[in-house]
């Protein structure tokens, strides 16, 4: 089961060449959106440009979905999200 890993300011995912992160996107009209990226997965399912959402809940659900088909054992979560989120 992949497990969740929050990365600190400034700080990069452990395999830079493949990795899945989870952002916080502040848009002033809409509130929060996050995105779930992807960099060295499989062509086939690697999410095209970018998954947002307008919670944590859902985009963790899609990461871990992602992570389990793509064999990735960590998902990172940006320095945006704020610990009492997760």
């Amino acid at each position: 089961m992949p497990i969740f890993k929050q990365l600190a300011e400034g700080e990069k995912p452990a395999d830079p060449d493949r990795y899945i992160l989870i952002e916080v996107i502040h848009e002033p009209a809409i509130g929060k959106q996050y995105t779930v990226t992807g960099k060295g997965l499989d062509r086939d399912r690697q999410p095209p440009g970018s998954f947002s959402s307008h919670t944590l809940e859902d985009a963790r659900g899609r990461a871990l979905e992602l992570a389990k088909t793509v064999n990735v054992p960590i998902i990172y979560l940006s320095s945006g999200i704020n610990r009492t989120e997760t």
